[in-house]
């Protein structure tokens, strides 16, 4: 085969960046043609075959960030009269997200999230009222109690959750 020297280079590899024609890493001199091609040789009058890529997996890198993902109440949850709602914070930017369970037990481990739960009420009048002169606190009075105690460990919480009425019913 002719190449002009213009047209191809040689290199070193040490094994990391291609595979031969058994799919086993190369080490040695490697031929690059200006078209893409990698042959193992150290001359165009000396290829002993072409070589592979080795694709390196990309997502390695990629750290996945939490995302909102959660489907509200059920009906079971009603019945309860509260459900669990769980959220993560992102350390490197101090977002929050509010996930479904499956979301926060994959993730609740990674260095960079801290993760958090909340009993949130769903039943009983949202206000607070008086019932025979006996003050009592609402859903939402409840609610918002319950943000103020995360507050301390996740500050920033009560703007993540804006409405203490969501779901009361």
């Amino acid at each position: 085969m002719y190449l002009p020297k213009s047209k191809f280079r040689v290199e070193n590899t040490y094994g990391e960046e291609f595979t031969n024609d058994k799919n086993e890493p190369y080490y040695g001199k490697v031929l690059k043609t200006s078209g893409g091609r990698v042959y193992a040789g150290d001359s165009v009058n000396n290829i002993k075959g072409i070589l592979t890529k080795i694709e390196k997996d990309s997502n390695r890198n990629i750290i996945q960030r939490p995302y909102n993902d959660y489907y509200g109440p059920t009906v079971i949850n009603y019945k309860k009269g509260f459900y669990i709602r769980y959220f993560l914070r992102d350390n490197r930017n101090g977002k929050f997200a509010e996930v479904s369970l499956t979301q926060w037990k994959a993730k609740k481990r990674l260095s960079y999230v801290t993760p958090g739960k909340l009993s949130w009420n769903l039943k009983g009048p949202v206000n607070d009222g008086v019932v025979n002169d006996i003050p009592f606190k609402g859903a939402s009075t409840k609610n918002r109690e319950a943000l103020q105690r995360l507050e301390k460990d996740y500050p920033g919480i009560s703007e993540f959750f804006k409405s203490t009425s969501e779901f009361v019913r």
